[in-house]
């Protein structure tokens, strides 16, 4: 799923697949940025570094790019022979091998679909197929919604964990990994920047961004969109630890019909696009986290979403703009960025 709705208060130089060195430097900091396309969006990598050289800093982010591609060979549904495109062709059949990589995001989904109830489930893809909200110029009938809803359900993807193996117990069943494998390469990209001993960079994974260090011993700064007004932002953000920062908005992806909206964002238990909320941006210290729950919350709303919160089982944060555009915000932000404005 494309994320735009997050803003963020850095120099952006558009070099498509090479580096670019900022003239100037800050407090003894040199900044370098790539980025490239992969996953079928924009990642891009800016690093802030004393004593970083041009050299180091494109081998560390050919490595990066390298590891993202091949996880895209892995996890795309649009290549026909990647791993998720086989468990979809053989859904009901018999299981099929999966690497160490799908295997694990298939088993943090699973987690975090027990965890939010269903409203994140990776077997959404035909409920998406059916709504495909960018051509789409009226809704589907109840039946199409019904007969699509029979083939999602995240109780029936059977992972091995020993044997490293996916079975999607019924024919037609398919699954896709958009609302979280975005946040899962931003994840890998700042393992690989860490290993390299490289600490001040942000990550922008296709508008799911993730924060590490400082600016030239600044904090980062986001700012997060306002829904019905694209030249606006409700309010500008100092980022106060390492954490990605993910939102879904009602605004992006949509039409209208006979006077009324219906975006992306589905709720797998309806089949119908989720209500109550305009945008929702979750932090979390795990890009994966903060990619998948970001689509959760939007569709459980704020007493559910402050709920999971509470519980404490993932280190996450929110702020929701709901339908009658209430700012709300989990008593925890506090931990992750504080209002600059």
């Amino acid at each position: 799923m494309k994320r735009f709705s997050i803003i963020f208060f850095v120099l952006v130089f558009i070099v498509a697949g090479f580096f670019y060195v900022v003239k100037h430097q800050e407090n003894g900091y040199r900044s370098y940025e790539r980025q490239r396309v992969l996953m079928g969006t924009l990642f891009k990598i800016k690093v802030f570094g004393k004593g970083l050289s041009k050299k180091k800093f494109t081998e560390v982010t050919e490595s990066a790019f390298s590891e993202i591609a091949r996880l895209e060979s892995e996890m795309s549904e649009w290549l026909p022979d990647s791993q998720i495109s086989l468990i979809a062709r053989f859904a009901g059949i018999r299981p099929v091998k999966v690497s160490d990589d799908v295997a694990d995001i298939i088993a943090r989904s699973l987690v975090i679909s027990r965890q939010t109830g269903g409203t994140f489930d990776i077997s959404f893809k035909p409920l998406g197929y059916l709504w495909n909200v960018g051509k789409r110029k009226a809704p589907p009938g109840n039946s199409e919604i019904q007969n699509a809803r029979r083939l999602v359900g995240y109780q029936k993807i059977i992972l091995n964990k020993i044997k490293k193996t996916v079975f999607l117990k019924q024919s037609g069943m398919s699954i896709g990994l958009g609302g979280i494998a975005k946040g899962y390469a931003a994840g890998k990209i700042a393992d690989k920047m860490r290993e390299a001993g490289i600490n001040n960079f942000i990550i922008n994974a296709g508008g799911d961004l993730y924060f590490s260090g400082t600016k030239a011993e600044k904090a980062w700064i986001c700012g997060i969109k306002e829904p019905d007004d694209n030249d606006d932002i409700i309010g500008r953000f100092k980022i106060k630890t390492d954490c990605a920062v993910a939102t879904s908005g009602n605004y992006e992806r949509f039409f209208i019909y006979k006077g009324k909206r219906y975006h992306h964002i589905i709720d797998p238990r309806t089949g119908y696009p989720a209500t109550g909320m305009k945008s929702v941006t979750v932090f979390s210290r795990n890009p994966a986290c903060a990619d998948a729950f970001a689509t959760s919350f939007f569709i459980l709303g704020y007493e559910k979403s402050l709920r999971i919160v509470q519980g404490g089982k993932q280190n996450i944060a929110f702020i929701m703009i709901d339908e009658n555009n209430r700012i709300l915000k989990s008593k925890n932000i506090l931990a992750f960025a504080e209002s600059v404005n």
